[in-house]
């Protein structure tokens, strides 16, 4: 009887310590603001996608930010930024198809990750991310105009490298920024 008390005792304990370590791992990869994955989810998502495909199969990584966020933010204060950036959040996550991972990576800076079968594809998806988030006409009852700029890269998942996916789709999203004349302003 002792044994079997000592035992579910020391079964309680590992399960409640396990269920605890679930929960921090993740706090860690959770952007707190938003609930969207942060850039430790970014990379864990990354490399099991790498791992998951074989051959000739190619992942993507989108990245964009916000275009005219700081304007909009000293204009209406960062109680309402931060209310842009979780309408902003909730549009990417309902946009987001199964694999596919939307990411605060710091201020108004996201990231999506794309499983791609071809680069045509990932930039077809990247675009209906674009329109979701300049679909936003209000926040909190107050009109708004948002638009996002948005690089894609995409790379053999068997050699891919996040931090150079992310380089080369960051320069990629100041192309589309030029592209579309945004002032000066809403590059940064």
């Amino acid at each position: 009887m002792l044994a079997e008390l000592a035992l579910a005792v020391t079964s309680a304990t590992t399960a409640a310590y396990g269920l605890r370590a679930h929960r921090l791992q993740r706090r860690l990869r959770t952007d707190p603001l938003t609930g969207l994955g942060n850039r430790a989810a970014l990379e864990v998502a990354f490399h099991r996608a790498r791992r998951g495909r074989r051959g000739e199969h190619l992942v993507a990584v989108a990245l964009g930010d916000l275009n005219g966020f700081k304007a909009l933010n000293d204009t209406h204060g960062h109680r309402f930024g931060d209310q842009v950036l979780i309408t902003v959040a909730t549009a990417l996550k309902s946009t987001a198809h199964r694999g596919e991972l939307p990411v605060r990576l710091h201020g108004d800076e996201f990231a999506i990750l794309l499983p791609a079968t071809t680069a045509e594809q990932a930039e077809h998806r990247a675009r209906a991310f674009q329109a979701a988030v300049s679909a936003i006409d209000q926040v909190h009852g107050q009109p708004v105009e948002i638009s996002m700029a948005l690089g894609v890269m995409t790379a053999p998942a068997a050699r891919a490298d996040l931090s150079a996916l992310l380089a080369s789709a960051d320069d990629r999203m100041y192309g589309d920024k030029a592209a579309h004349k945004f002032p000066a302003s809403a590059r940064r």
